[in-house]
């Protein structure tokens, strides 16, 4: 397994997102262009893993947490204000982190996970993921991570927001 970086428009990038869209059910299109943006903010880092057969088989990417990003906002909105100054004033936001059926459980998401957090130079990290996820939710938990604030109303999905401390 090579994890090398997710960088926008490239082959790698394609097939990141045509994973993702696999994964979660949605149109292709729409995921590059989410993506992409992401990809302009600051401090952002992307990773992807590449199988023996040469494609795609997890990606994981994430950047600084500010004020003005709609994800940062609707969360200001939601917690506390002790929350938000513990956790989203020097934060980086895990954004996405997925790894195709086959290959899961095998330590391809802790590499991931553990190289997109190498170097980050934040105080805290910050993620969401749905309530009713056990896998996902025992996984982060399992790295570290602790509920901040649940309910997290996103769309008609209730989501739980993860807190972690970097330094």
């Amino acid at each position: 397994m090579e994890l090398l970086p997710l960088a926008a428009d490239t082959p790698h990038f394609r097939a990141a997102t045509d994973l993702y869209g696999t994964i979660h059910g949605e149109p292709v299109e729409a995921v590059r262009e989410r993506f992409r943006t992401h990809t302009e903010r600051e401090g952002y880092r992307g990773f992807v893993a590449i199988g023996t057969s040469g494609h795609v088989v997890g990606f994981t990417y994430g950047h600084v947490s500010r004020t003005g990003q709609q994800y940062h906002d609707r969360l200001r909105a939601a917690v506390t204000d002790e929350t938000y100054t513990r956790w989203l004033t020097d934060a980086f936001e895990l954004v996405e982190l997925g790894v195709e059926a086959s290959q899961r459980r095998t330590g391809l998401g802790s590499a991931l996970h553990d190289e997109l957090f190498g170097g980050v130079g934040r105080a805290t990290g910050v993620l969401t993921t749905e309530s009713e996820n056990a896998p996902a939710r025992a996984f982060y938990e399992g790295h570290g991570w602790g509920v901040i604030h649940e309910p997290f109303h996103v769309a008609d999905t209730e989501m739980a927001v993860y807190g972690r401390d970097l330094n």
